[in-house]
């Protein structure tokens, strides 16, 4: 999965975001200032703040940006239940550029603590489809209620809301061929299909029929279907035995979670939003309002975000170069934030700041 065409040079727009957002992309800056790939870097903004600002998450200007961009890298943003009219700007942006995969590499780092030794799991998780399409209600139109004898048992009740859970079967086909493709290319023995389809039979039936359909074309691999239930029981007494996960949209936001945590927690974890012609990549991490300026987030998963962004433009020996450095760095154990000393049950007043670890990154890049 990389860009298309191949240039000399990339056009990248970089995102702040957000109260920690703004920390980490400034750690991410440092390195790649120092690093220097053959990237023009151009700053926008997006998330809370603009929305603060001018109404808009992703105010105009950042449109045009982003669509005059190669990719984009993301620091995080703050998104905010219960607010009249706000549409979250990572959403806007995953379904504006067809960004239908959700691309999540769990790996156990040197340096830090994970539920287990040896964990590798690859989570596909598809990524314009299901609850977050949209489509919701509140209050349910009386309309509604003739659309199912389900619905009978509701009426007259004080409130009922909606969110409806779509599926189609394209979609559902290029997020498990994505998953096939990768498991192909990079020589991955099995694939997961998480879905939950004995209780919700006709979007999670969907998927399994799709999987079904698509895993004809791939004699070679390995594959079987869970329960989310049971994906998640196992991911706890088993993480080893998972290689690549594909799943939907809220079940692998879910799962996602729990898969980061298994391996250092969501300050270790990138995360790649790709479609067929564009691609955004960030941590995998909130904004952290209660940290925001103060320079304590772990910046590991937005450099690793960065890596995911090399890769994807093909400067793969700048890619191996800064996870060299990264890796290097959580390794030793010296010159790192606060959450991995705590983890390793460590004084964390030895703790450096989110910049303290990028500098000593960036000087082994």
């Amino acid at each position: 999965m990389r860009v298309k065409e191949r240039k000399e040079r990339y056009k990248v727009v970089y995102i702040p975001g957000d109260d920690s957002g703004h920390d980490v992309m400034e750690a991410c800056m440092l390195v790649m200032e120092r690093l220097n790939p053959p990237i023009d870097w151009i700053r926008a903004d997006a998330g809370w703040c603009m929305w603060e600002k001018c109404g808009d998450t992703v105010p105009p200007e950042t449109w045009k940006a982003l669509f005059e961009s190669d990719a984009a890298l993301l620091g995080a943003i703050t998104s905010k239940p219960g607010v009249k009219g706000f549409k979250s700007a990572i959403i806007q942006i995953r379904q504006r550029f067809d960004l239908y995969i959700n691309l999540r590499p769990f790996k156990s780092l040197p340096g830090v603590p994970s539920h287990k030794d040896n964990i590798d799991i690859v989570l596909f998780r598809e990524n314009t489809e299901d609850l977050y399409a949209g489509v919701e209600w509140r209050p349910l139109p009386q309309e509604i209620y003739d659309l199912h004898p389900a619905m009978e048992r509701f009426k007259g009740k004080r409130e009922v809301a909606a969110s409806l859970r779509i599926f189609s079967w394209e979609g559902c086909e290029r997020i498990i061929r994505a998953a096939f493709n990768y498991a192909r290319e990079n020589r991955r023995k099995k694939i997961t299909v998480v879905e939950k389809a004995n209780v919700i039979r006709a979007t999670g039936g969907l998927f399994l029929e799709v999987a079904e359909e698509v895993a004809k074309d791939y004699p070679e691999i390995e594959w079987n279907i869970e329960n989310v239930d049971a994906t998640a029981m196992w991911l706890i007494k088993n993480p080893q035995s998972y290689d690549v996960i594909v799943t939907t949209n809220v079940f692998g936001d879910i799962i996602s979670d729990e898969c980061a945590q298994l391996v250092g927690g969501m300050g270790v974890v990138a995360s790649g939003n790709i479609g067929d012609s564009y691609a955004l990549f960030e941590p995998t991490h909130g904004s952290a309002p209660k940290y925001a300026r103060q320079y304590k987030v772990n910046p590991t998963a937005m450099l690793m975000a960065g890596k995911m962004l090399l890769d994807y433009l093909d400067l793969k020996e700048y890619a191996e170069r800064l996870e060299r450095a990264v890796l290097s760095v959580l390794e030793e154990g010296r010159y790192v934030t606060y959450d991995i000393l705590r983890d390793k049950g460590e004084d964390e007043s030895k703790a450096v700041s989110t910049l303290r670890m990028a500098e000593e990154i960036a000087k082994r890049v």
